[in-house]
């Protein structure tokens, strides 16, 4: 995600420059075939079906962009709600989860080390979840991160799962259910538990919810192929003029062909929130953040990372 201030002008024309070039040397071709050329009648197009036409289609992409961003903050909601849940969890886990009130607990190193496990496979499952969204299934350098915070044998299971999120989770319930017993009080701390994982699987499905369902193809499709089609179009209609090679009216038109073009791609950029671009929700960054407030809920003090910092405008 781009963080305030981090837009500048080298990172705006970055990926745009190209489109700009070919606007510019378009309406500059134009007005050579206009002024030096007998097409100078057959180059040109009506002003005002133009006008209309662009009005239209500045409708038509609002609509596009305003689905695009519904879906990046629909995206960065989740994630927020996530960190939240996150840190009831934590506090559920640190506050109940103890010897005083679990009787298979038996003292509080034994519901300190049950805490730390639960705590731990709690941190492991955000970064499953980041990485499932960005790539799908763990690679070699996934499963040694998720190493560091689940034991062997549980990572050997996790090789066999075809959605290792789920089935951290799945096996977060049964690590509870195993050391509740069947005392009421017991019961209901089990069931405040399993009220924050409830939320913590809404969560997943929003997500997997985004990344599975795409946008719309035939209307990705056309919507790009008109914006185009018109910005071309454009020094076409405004060439109408007495001046020759007047340098206005050129720049005017490749500008206004350049702003079309790029608020289209704006939106696209939008469109799918979980591929690790610049524009997407900073996952990393807030595994980072679910991380540090965990840990420091077990009291843990040494070795607590710092949180992630923006790298030239840029928090992933």
């Amino acid at each position: 995600m781009i963080v305030h201030h981090g837009t500048t002008l080298w990172r705006a024309l970055k990926s745009d420059w190209p489109a700009l070039v070919y606007f510019l040397a378009l309406s500059l071709a134009v007005e050579f075939v206009y002024e030096y050329t007998p097409l100078a009648h057959t180059t040109t197009l009506p002003t005002l079906p133009m006008g209309v036409l662009i009005t239209a289609l500045s409708i038509f992409l609002a609509f596009q962009i305003n689905q695009c961003y519904e879906r990046w903050w629909e995206a960065r909601q989740l994630w927020g709600q996530l960190v939240n849940a996150s840190r009831s969890f934590g506090r559920q886990v640190t506050t109940l989860l103890t010897a005083g009130r679990i009787a298979s607990l038996g003292d509080e190193q034994a519901a300190w080390r049950l805490q730390k496990e639960l705590v731990y496979r709690l941190i492991a499952y955000v970064h499953a979840l980041r990485i499932s969204l960005r790539h799908g299934q763990p690679a070699e350098e996934d499963w040694q991160l998720l190493s560091s915070w689940l034991p062997p044998d549980e990572i050997q299971r996790l090789h066999q799962a075809r959605n290792v999120p789920t089935q951290i989770l799945q096996h977060q319930g049964r690590r509870l259910a195993s050391v509740i017993g069947k005392d009421i009080a017991e019961q209901q701390i089990l069931l405040q538990i399993d009220m924050t994982l409830n939320q913590i699987y809404e969560v997943q499905g929003g997500c997997e919810r985004i990344k599975r369902t795409a946008f719309p193809d035939r209307f990705r499709f056309h919507t790009h192929l008109f914006v185009w089609l018109v910005a071309t179009l454009i020094p076409f209609s405004l060439i109408q003029t007495d001046q020759r090679f007047d340098v206005a009216a050129i720049l005017a038109e490749a500008l206004l062909a350049f702003i079309l073009v790029t608020i289209e791609r704006l939106g696209s950029e939008l469109r799918d929130p979980f591929e690790n671009k610049v524009n997407d929700v900073p996952m990393t960054a807030l595994c980072r953040i679910i991380e540090i407030d965990l840990r420091q809920q077990l009291e843990e003090r040494d070795a607590l990372p710092e949180p992630l910092s923006a790298v030239a405008g840029v928090l992933l």
